[in-house]
């Protein structure tokens, strides 16, 4: 079992100089429990009285405890929250019973830090097991491949993308897994994960596909370098509206900033940008700055940027686009 001691108590936000790079990405180092099972107890300094008998100790699965006031740290994206290092620990629970498991489904997407809609709320974990394991778990689902592949992900096996993607279609809407996919291949939480093309190789490696329509439309809706679900959505809003599809990031050189700068989405021919802005936008006043430069160096180029919150009335804003265009 591989730990990495820490003294004291360690914040749940990880300073600059515990950031590393693991596979070129940002990690940082949490505390959080590092599961262990029965045999390895007396190595931890813990006798089998007070593993039965000490409220400190838990049981995930059987066979496997954790210390639930621990002093270990392991690695996590920058973005991990409580839930992340929940279903990192339960899955490093089961690796002690089982080191041919990866996680699997909507587990696997969460750990990624996929995007998935707010109507699925799945607490149980899934995980991929040999076709020949037939035990049960309480909380697991388990499914079954033949040829599976896994990726190391923060030194956890997750089924590798690709697979995942496959995996969730029967699940999703054609515009769920656009979403989905778009942060894949695209920039979200320092993404990519990986690319259209692998995706779009596994589909052909395929003969039979559950959600294969929608895994197809998918794939011909995602686009590459996007940074976040919300300019998907608002990308594929506009092309349900039946305005034209709006380029992502054009690019407008802006000498007023001797910079290139790339607004989320735009029409060039129009010189019409439009920006999403989530609430750090309002919140933080660097940001608020920043934004109001870019505003006005893209306006000094003959731009005309519209903005849209999760508050804008999206009628109104139709019409104000379509003013823009015509």
């Amino acid at each position: 079992m591989k730990t990495k001691r820490v003294p004291g108590k360690q914040s749940s936000t990880a300073s600059w100089e515990q950031l590393r790079l693991a596979g070129n990405r940002p990690v940082q180092f949490l505390t959080a429990p590092v599961p262990f099972t029965r045999h390895q107890a007396p190595d931890l300094g813990i006798s089998l009285y007070r593993l039965r008998t000490d409220s400190r100790y838990l049981q995930l699965y059987r066979g496997v405890w954790i210390d639930t006031r621990p002093e270990t740290s392991v690695p996590a994206p920058l973005w991990a929250d409580h839930e992340w290092l929940l279903r990192q620990t339960h899955l490093q629970a089961l690796l002690q019973l089982d080191a041919e498991i990866a996680a699997s489904n909507v587990t696997a997407a969460r750990l990624y830090g996929l995007p998935l809609p707010s109507r699925i709320d799945e607490h149980s974990l899934h995980v991929v097991t040999s076709p020949n394991t037939a035990k049960v778990r309480q909380g697991v689902v388990s499914h079954r491949y033949q040829e599976l592949k896994t990726s190391n992900f923060f030194e956890l096996p997750l089924i590798s993308v690709p697979q995942l993607f496959l995996e969730l279609a029967p699940l999703l809407t054609i515009e769920e897994l656009t979403t989905l996919g778009d942060a894949a291949i695209g920039r979200w939480h320092a993404g990519p994960l990986t690319s259209i093309s692998a995706l779009r190789r596994e589909v052909a490696a395929r003969d039979r596909i559950y959600g294969r329509h929608t895994a197809e439309k998918a794939l011909e809706l995602m686009r590459g370098n996007v940074d976040s679900p919300r300019e998907t959505w608002l990308r594929l809003w506009l092309i349900s509206q039946g305005f034209p599809e709006p380029a992502v990031h054009p690019a407008i050189a802006c000498p007023l900033v001797n910079a290139v700068l790339h607004p989320d989405l735009g029409y060039p021919n129009k010189k019409v940008a439009i920006e999403y802005e989530g609430d750090h936008h309002r919140s933080s006043d660097e940001q608020f700055a920043t934004d109001n430069s870019r505003l006005a160096a893209m306006a000094a180029e003959g731009w005309t940027v519209l903005r849209v919150s999760k508050r804008t009335n999206m009628e109104q804003f139709a019409r104000l686009l379509e003013h823009h265009l015509a």
